[in-house]
């Protein structure tokens, strides 16, 4: 007897469901511009080179050298922090990153084995304050050496430099094989804002 009522409820759910998932999705597509790393506006410039045998990275949990290599073995999820630079080491080799956004870029030669769960390689800026700011490339499988790199956005702040940190987050258990870690920097070709808000407005 009330099944049109019944119908019509349905139907008023199943057009609010779909018109707030439209409305969530084109405000992701809108703001996915703002989140996004911008492209360098001139060549990388390399500002830090760690090398095994060489530099000591700052945690030696399950680390060894081999061949070269820093090898990092996990056998549950945790954190390996490598190194870390002062942003105001940053600042003295690049003085014009006082002046705007810049990009680092954290690129190193990675082999994998037996990362049954996957693992993260960070690059990331810690504010004296407590605020961590990270972007991540993930690492995979068993793979031969190969290129891997994470870049993020350094925006220009006006409080005290904090640290700009690369390391490693293993999700599972396996293994990680580590060489010529570099950190390189590069000024950041920035969109006006109008351009980037089209969609939204």
């Amino acid at each position: 007897m009330f099944d049109w009522w019944d119908q019509l409820l349905a139907s008023v759910e199943a057009g609010v469901k779909s018109g707030v998932e439209s409305g969530l999705q084109a405000i992701a597509d809108t703001l996915a511009p703002l989140l996004q790393v911008p492209e360098p506006a001139a060549p990388f410039q390399r500002i830090c080179l760690f090398r095994p045998g060489v530099d000591s990275p700052l945690s030696h949990k399950g680390l060894t050298l081999d061949a070269a290599a820093w090898r990092i073995e996990a056998h549950w999820p945790q954190v390996i922090p490598l190194f870390e630079i002062p942003e105001a080491h940053l600042l003295m080799e690049v003085p014009s990153a006082q002046k705007g956004d810049q990009l680092l870029l954290c690129r190193a030669l990675v082999r994998t084995a037996t990362l049954t769960d996957g693992a993260l390689m960070y690059l990331s800026r810690a504010q004296p304050f407590g605020w961590t700011f990270s972007r991540t490339t993930p690492l995979m499988g068993n793979q031969d050496w190969h290129l891997c790199e994470v870049p993020f956005h350094l925006k220009p702040e006006n409080e005290t430099p904090g640290l700009i940190k690369v390391g490693i987050e293993f999700t599972g258990q396996g293994v990680i094989w580590l060489r010529d870690i570099e950190l390189l920097q590069a000024p950041a070709k920035l969109k006006p804002i109008t351009e980037m808000m089209e969609g939204f407005i």
